[in-house]
C-alpha cells in the first residue's frame, strides 16, 4: 500500500489507465469504498480492507458487511489464522487478532526487542503455524521483514528493503517473495529450517520487464502465490495485475480498470482474479472498489 500526494498530473494519468479496455467478464463486485486492500478468501466469502475507513469487510451475497473497525489501525494487510484474522495496522504500527464475529483478541506492538513496528503492510503464513509479515518502514527505519513464531514471538529476520510491501511463499514453502515497491522489484529469500531467512536475491525486475508505453514504471504493491508457484502481483503503477512464472519469467500483464491496484485474490476455483482498484478522485482523497477479472491461467 502506497500513500501519495493527489497532484493534477496524477489524476491525469489515473484517467487514461481507467480508460484501457477491460478484459471481457471484467466486473466491479464491490464499489463505495476508498482504499481497499488485503483480500483474501475465506470459503466462498471474500474478506478485505478499507485503509482510508480503518475496516476489515466480508463481501458475501452481493452485500458489504463491516466485521470489525478500529480507528487508527490504517488496515492494510489481511489473513486467516487458526482463531480468527490477523490485521496488519499500517498507521498505529500493530498486528491484531481478531475474532471472525469482529471481537479483538490480542494486540502485538514490538518485536522481542522491544522495537516497534514501522508500518506493518502485509502478511503471509508459513508451513508451520508462523506467519511472515513486511514493515514498510519510514525515513527513519528501512523496509523490514518479520516472523511471527508459533510462541507468539516477533523476530525481524529482514531489513534493508526500501518500503517492503507485498509477501508470500513458495508452494514448497521454502522461498519468501517480497515485493520492494520503489525499485520496481520482487525479491527471492531463501528460508531456512529455523524460519530465518538467507540474502535477498532478485527474482524479477518489473519496472524492466513490463511493457513499454504504461503510464509509469511498473511499481509491485501485494502479491499472490498459486498452487503452480506462480505469482501474481498488483501494480500500484503499471497497469493491473502482472503474472510471473516460478522461474522469474513475465508470462503476461492481465489490463485492470483504474489507475492504481494495491491487492488481489485468487478465487478458490482460480478462475477469478478479485483485484483492489483506486481511482485518485480530487473530490475526496481516493474512490476505491473491487473488480472480478478472468484469471488467464485458470485451469
Amino acid at each position: 500500500m502506497i500513500k501519495i500526494i493527489l497532484l493534477v498530473a496524477t489524476l491525469w494519468i489515473g484517467a487514461q489507465i481507467s480508460a484501457r479496455a477491460a478484459p471481457p467478464g471484467t466486473e466491479t463486485v464491490a464499489a463505495d469504498l476508498q482504499f481497499p486492500e488485503g483480500t483474501i478468501f475465506i470459503g466462498d466469502n471474500l474478506y478485505f480492507v478499507d485503509y482510508a475507513r480503518s475496516v476489515v469487510l466480508r463481501l458475501a451475497g452481493g452485500r458489504t458487511e463491516v466485521v470489525w473497525q478500529q480507528p487508527g489501525c490504517g488496515a492494510n494487510g489481511l489473513l486467516t489464522v487458526p482463531d480468527g484474522l490477523l490485521v496488519a495496522c499500517f498507521d498505529s504500527g500493530r498486528i491484531v487478532e481478531i475474532a471472525m464475529s469482529g471481537a479483538t483478541l490480542a494486540t502485538i506492538r514490538q518485536d522481542d526487542r522491544g522495537q516497534p513496528f514501522a508500518a506493518p503492510n502485509d502478511l503471509a503464513a508459513d508451513r508451520n503455524g508462523g506467519v511472515y509479515f513486511t514493515a514498510s518502514g519510514s525515513a527513519a527505519t528501512p523496509g523490514k521483514v518479520f516472523h511471527l513464531g508459533r510462541d507468539r514471538v516477533v523476530r525481524e529476520v529482514a531489513s534493508g528493503i526500501q518500503f517492503a510491501n507485498g509477501v508470500g511463499l513458495s508452494p514448497d514453502g521454502r522461498t519468501l517473495f517480497v515485493a520492494e515497491t520503489p525499485t520496481g522489484k520482487v525479491l527471492a529469500v531463501a528460508i531456512r529450517a529455523d524460519g530465518s531467512l538467507g540474502a535477498p536475491q532478485d527474482f524479477i525486475r518489473l519496472r524492466d520487464a513490463v511493457a513499454a508505453g504504461r503510464s509509469g514504471a511498473a511499481k509491485p504493491d501485494s502479491l499472490r502465490v498459486d498452487r503452480h508457484g506462480n505469482l501474481f502481483v498488483a501494480l500500484y503503477e503499471g497497469g493491473g495485475v502482472a503474472i510471473v512464472s516460478p522461474a522469474g519469467r513475465l508470462l503476461t500483464v492481465v489490463d485492470v480498470p483504474a489507475a492504481h491496484h494495491t491487492n488481489l485474490a485468487i478465487s478458490p476455483d482460480e478462475k477469478w482474479l478479485y483485484v483492489t482498484a483506486v481511482d485518485d478522485d480530487p473530490r475526496s482523497t481516493y474512490r476505491g472498489y473491487i473488480v472480478r477479472v478472468v484469471n488467464p491461467l485458470a485451469p
